[in-house]
């Protein structure tokens, strides 16, 4: 009982902690989120129409995900089911991919899962994206439609 007990509690401190951004400002400044920014020899509305292109055919999707785990005695084992989606949004020049999964802790809702800021500059534009540790599947896509590159659908490479 004195386990259950504590297990109940840190549940609870873990929700009360956990944190999702609602908005991208939010997401721009969260401990969790990485930046990366590189400069492109594209002008910045070249360089957001690639990107805002590309991000709407490939990144507004769902998955399910199904794991299994079998051991212990007889009629013990595990099964779950995780349900994702993703869709994007412009707005101005930044592209905003978020993310909903109902198996999220309190199922925050869609919440801003990677940003991308483009920025004008002498030379061309600057893309500044913020993301998870983890979702470099992203970033890196969303870097080579920036430079003009535009490769398939980074889908295979997600989960």
């Amino acid at each position: 009982m004195r386990s259950f007990l504590a297990s109940a509690a840190a549940l609870v401190l873990l929700t009360g902690c956990l944190s999702f951004p609602t908005t991208p400002e939010e997401l721009r400044n969260h401990s969790g989120a990485r930046s990366e920014t590189i400069e492109v020899s594209r002008s910045a509305s070249a360089a957001m129409n690639t990107i805002a292109n590309r991000a709407r055919a490939c990144l507004n999707f769902g998955s399910t995900t199904q794991m299994t785990r079998m051991g212990g005695s007889p009629g013990q084992g595990m099964n779950a089911i995780f349900r994702d989606s993703y869709r994007t949004r412009v707005e101005g020049r930044s592209l905003v991919v978020e993310h909903n999964s109902p198996n999220n802790v309190g199922n925050p809702g869609w919440y801003p899962r990677v940003l991308a800021d483009v920025t004008p500059t002498s030379g061309g534009a600057r893309v500044t994206t913020y993301a998870p540790i983890g979702d470099g599947v992203f970033t890196r896509a969303i870097q080579a439609w920036a430079r003009g590159d535009t490769t398939p659908c980074p889908r295979s490479d997600l989960f």
